[in-house]
C-alpha cells in the first residue's frame, strides 16, 4: 500500500514539474532586447562652402551646387579669421527665391542670381559696398521679379517678390538694423492673429496675387497692392487656382440608423480611455492569450493535486477497515 502511495506521489510530482515551466513561460521575458542601430555621424557637406568675412561679426558661406546659388550668413564674432570654424548660428540665407535681406545694419543682395556667375553684394551703413563672387554654376530661367518696396505704416515696410515658386513678402521693422521679421508665401500666406495687425497674400496660388495689410495707428483703411506680373516665358512650378467661394456639398447626407430606446433599469456605460477616443480594440490581445495559458496550466496543476488528495484519503479508509 505504501509503495502504491509513493508511486502516486512521484507521478503527481512529475506532472507538476512538467506543468510549472509551461505556466512560467507565459510570464517569461525575452533574455535580450534587440539593440538599436547606432546613430549615423552628422554630415555638414550640405552646408559647407567658401566662407568670407563680410563685417559686423558675420561670414557669408558661398555655395553654388545642385541647390543653386546660396549665401548662408552666419554669426562668428569679430575675431574670426580664415581657417576658423564657421558652422555656427545662421542669421539668414540668400538664394534665387529670396535674394535680398538685411542683418546687423548690412544690406545683403544676391545679384545675377539667375546667371552662371552670381555675386553677393554687401552694402554697409555708410553706403560703401563690397562684392563677393560665388563659385561658377549653371544659369537658369529667371522668373524672379522684385524686390518691390512698399511702406505699410507703423514703422514697418514690405518687399514683394515673385518667382517660379509663387508670390513672397518679406516684412521689415524699424530698428535692429532693419532685418526682416516675418515672411509670407503660398504655403503661409498670412500672419497669425497674435501678430496684432493684418498682413496677408490674397489669392496666393492665382495668376494675379495681391498683398493686403492693415496696421495699428494712423488710419484704419486696408492697403492693397498687386504683385508684378509673371515675366513672359516664365513657367511657375504650380498650376494656377484662383480662390473661389466654398460651396456646400449637393449630395444629401446619409440618414443615421434609428436608435433603439433603452429599457427600464438599464445602466449606461460611459466609455473611458482609448475607447472614448474612438480606438477600436482587438477582440483578443496578447495579454488575453498569456492569461488563458496561465489559467489552463494552473487548473491542470490544481486538478492533479486534488486527485492525489482523494487517492490518499481513499487508501487511509481502506487501511482502517483492514
Amino acid at each position: 500500500m505504501r509503495t502504491a502511495l509513493r508511486t502516486s506521489l512521484v507521478t503527481v510530482a512529475l506532472a507538476g514539474a512538467m506543468l510549472v515551466p509551461a505556466a512560467g513561460a507565459a510570464f517569461a521575458a525575452p533574455a535580450t532586447a534587440p539593440q538599436s542601430a547606432s546613430a549615423p555621424a552628422s554630415d555638414n557637406s550640405r552646408y559647407e562652402g567658401e566662407p568670407v568675412y563680410i563685417g559686423e561679426g558675420l561670414v557669408a558661406v558661398l555655395r553654388n551646387k545642385a541647390e543653386g546659388p546660396e549665401a548662408w550668413i552666419r554669426e562668428v564674432g569679430p575675431h574670426w579669421k580664415p581657417g576658423d570654424d564657421y558652422m555656427v548660428r545662421v542669421v539668414t540665407k540668400l538664394d534665387r527665391t529670396l535674394p535680398h535681406d538685411k542683418a546687423k545694419g548690412l544690406d545683403l543682395e544676391l545679384t545675377k542670381a539667375a546667371s552662371a556667375r552670381p555675386v553677393l553684394v554687401v552694402t554697409a551703413a555708410d553706403g560703401s559696398a563690397k562684392s563677393y563672387p560665388l563659385p561658377a554654376g549653371e544659369a537658369s530661367t529667371d522668373c524672379r521679379v522684385g524686390p518691390v518696396g512698399q511702406e505699410i505704416g507703423a514703422g514697418m515696410s514690405a518687399e514683394l517678390y515673385l518667382s517660379e515658386l509663387g508670390p513672397k513678402v518679406l516684412l521689415f521693422e524699424a530698428g535692429d538694423g532693419g532685418r526682416g521679421f516675418a515672411q509670407l508665401d503660398r504655403t503661409h500666406p498670412s500672419l497669425p492673429e497674435s501678430a496684432g495687425f493684418i498682413a496677408r497674400i490674397v489669392n496666393p496660388s492665382g495668376a494675379k496675387p495681391v498683398f493686403e495689410w492693415k496696421t495699428q495707428g494712423g488710419n484704419d483703411t486696408v492697403g492693397r497692392v498687386a504683385f508684378p506680373a509673371f515675366p513672359e516665358g516664365c513657367k511657375p512650378s504650380y498650376a494656377f487656382s484662383d480662390d473661389k467661394p466654398v460651396t456646400k456639398p449637393t449630395t444629401p447626407a446619409s440618414t443615421p440608423a434609428p436608435v433603439k430606446p433603452q429599457t427600464a433599469g438599464q445602466t449606461a456605460v460611459v466609455p473611458k480611455g482609448p475607447v472614448a477616443a474612438g480606438v477600436e480594440l482587438p477582440v483578443e490581445t496578447a495579454a488575453d492569450t498569456v492569461d488563458t495559458a496561465t489559467m489552463t496550466a494552473g487548473a491542470a496543476l490544481v486538478a492533479a493535486f486534488g486527485a492525489l488528495a482523494a487517492s490518499v484519503v481513499l487508501r487511509r479508509r481502506r487501511a482502517t477497515r483492514d
